[in-house]
């Protein structure tokens, strides 16, 4: 790990943080498919965070449950990262399914992909922390 790897993990990490304090807003203005795709985003951009402050390259990938494995993390969070997995492309896209992503989401919905990614950031935030007073 170097100077470089903990200013691009530190990068990666505030923008983590920034979706999902965005992710919660989106519940205030029924958002809901927005907080559930950017739940999605902040544990994407937490995970490739920690990847970069491992010293290896940041993936160019959307796949959490991957990045999570790389990373070894517990069976409990993989399960976090799987309830936010789909959320990326049915959030958004509607050739997906037969239905309109907005009107698959609500209220509990959107705030249980935030409790997911909120454990998940939990979990690692000895790490997180870390890797922001390193780079300080």
């Amino acid at each position: 790990m170097t100077e470089q790897d903990t200013a691009i993990a530190r990068k990666w990490i505030k923008q983590a943080l920034h979706d999902l304090e965005m992710a919660e807003k989106n519940i205030g203005i029924e958002g809901y498919d927005v907080a559930a795709f950017l739940s999605h985003q902040s544990v994407e951009k937490l995970l490739k965070g920690l990847v970069a402050y491992s010293g290896q390259p940041v993936p160019k990938t959307h796949f959490i449950d991957e990045l999570g494995r790389t990373l070894h993390l517990p069976d409990e969070i993989l399960e976090c990262i799987m309830d936010l997995s789909a959320d990326y492309q049915f959030s958004r896209y509607p050739d997906i399914s037969d239905s309109i992503p907005f009107e698959q989401y609500n209220e509990t919905l959107a705030r249980q992909r935030i409790a997911s990614a909120k454990n998940i950031f939990d979990h690692v935030s000895d790490r997180t922390r870390k890797i922001m007073e390193d780079a300080q």
